[in-house]
């Protein structure tokens, strides 16, 4: 809780041409106070993140205080879920529906809510602008927050693609480009069900009769070994990605009317294409067994549940089926069966920051592959997204 007596000050600090710069961002007193949207760097977006987090989301597994695109995905299912105005940006009408009261008293301007970045720029604003310039396929190295040559050319490309101002600097109209083009989903969660639907969407959270409908329906799918007590929460959340990954879903955790469908005539042979010389492995409980995982931070060279590369995934996931397979995704591809077509289970390669394959994750259908990226962590993807979709070098099966 914000003592609303006590002031802060952040500061964000970039280092351009040898000299540091500090531009001060406005003082707060409490969330609130002014609103918030992408590109700003404050404490009251990290109180923002909690909020959201608290009411199912926000899934990213820290707090950052950065407005990226994460955050305003977060903030646009919340508004379309309470019915108001779809646009990321939490402004008074988003403050009275997440039930925060909201004083005009201390707005930041828009100056300085985008940090201005250029090369030589450092910080978390960098990181969230280099994972902006990778999903547009503009960026294809490390994720360092470091504003470096690559980086600028990838701002340059970016500008010229946009019809902006080719200068290599990140100021507001190329941060409101940015913003602007970030992918959304192929088909929103939808918001509220049919008045004459008996099962209300369900998400981290929620408590109530329905709940333990869910968990019943959970456990008897086999994905659910908890106690059926009514309240979803995070046992409840692994259980519901799960099934979704089992039945070819939508990995987002919440249970919409598809979701209620399937749980109530669940396909039991669902595996999304051929799985043909399978037989040492249970596909279902493979992808059961990587959907626990999401969330899982990523750290080069990890291989235990603290944290993963992509190959060290791999390799804990289908060990604990009994497969023991070679730690480099290079050798992981070399000792797969080539397949034409993916199906769950496999193993699908891309080529990302050096030539040939140098990122994996594991097929689960649906055009969806479960993965640890490296400003992600364990999540799931979607393979025709552009950025994957330009990469992809195959299929394997490892098993």
């Amino acid at each position: 809780m914000v003592n609303p007596t006590k002031v802060k000050k952040v500061v964000l600090s970039s280092t351009v041409a040898g000299m540091m710069l500090t531009a001060p961002m406005t003082g707060y007193a409490a969330l609130g106070d002014q609103t918030l949207r992408p590109g700003m760097s404050h404490s009251d977006v990290k109180e923002l993140q909690e909020l959201l987090r608290e009411k199912g989301y926000f899934t990213y597994h820290t707090s950052t205080g950065y407005f990226g695109s994460m955050t305003k995905q977060a903030v646009m299912d919340f508004q379309r879920h309470a019915k108001i105005r779809v646009d990321g940006i939490v402004g008074p009408q988003t403050f009275q529906a997440l039930k925060v009261t909201y004083s005009r008293g201390k707005q930041t301007s828009n100056a300085s809510a985008t940090p201005l970045l250029r090369l030589g720029s450092r910080g978390q604003a960098v990181t969230e602008l280099q994972n902006m310039l990778k999903r547009e396929g503009l960026y294809r190295y490390q994720i360092d927050g470091i504003f470096g040559s690559r980086t600028e050319q990838a701002v340059r490309q970016f500008q010229q693609k946009n019809k902006l101002l080719i200068d290599g600097i990140v100021g507001p109209q190329t941060w409101a480009a940015l913003n602007g083009v970030e992918s959304q989903p192929d088909k929103p969660t939808q918001a509220s069900p049919p008045k004459h639907s008996s099962n209300p969407v369900l998400r981290l959270g929620a408590r109530g009769e329905a709940v333990k409908e869910l968990q019943k329906k959970l456990k008897e799918a086999g994905v659910y070994p908890y106690a059926v007590d009514g309240l979803f929460g995070q046992q409840t959340l692994s259980a519901v990605k799960s099934f979704q990954l089992q039945q070819g879903l939508a990995v987002d955790g919440v249970v919409g009317p598809k979701t209620w469908e399937k749980l109530k005539s669940p396909d039991k042979n669902k595996s999304g294409g051929s799985n043909s010389g399978s037989t040492r492995l249970n596909v279902i409980q493979l992808v059961a067994d990587a959907s626990k995982l999401m969330g899982v931070p990523y750290v080069w060279g990890g291989t235990t549940p603290s944290g993963f590369d992509c190959s060290g995934f791999i390799v804990y996931v289908f060990k604990k089926q009994g497969v023991h397979l070679p730690r480099t995704v290079a050798e992981q591809w070399k000792v797969g069966k080539k397949v034409s077509k993916p199906s769950v289970g496999d193993v699908v390669f891309f080529e990302t920051y050096k030539p040939g394959p140098s990122h994996n994750g594991i097929y689960v259908g649906n055009n969806q592959f479960i993965h640890a990226g490296s400003s992600t962590g364990v999540t799931v993807s979607n393979m025709n997204s552009s950025y994957w979709k330009s990469r992809y070098l195959g299929a394997r099966q490892l098993h």
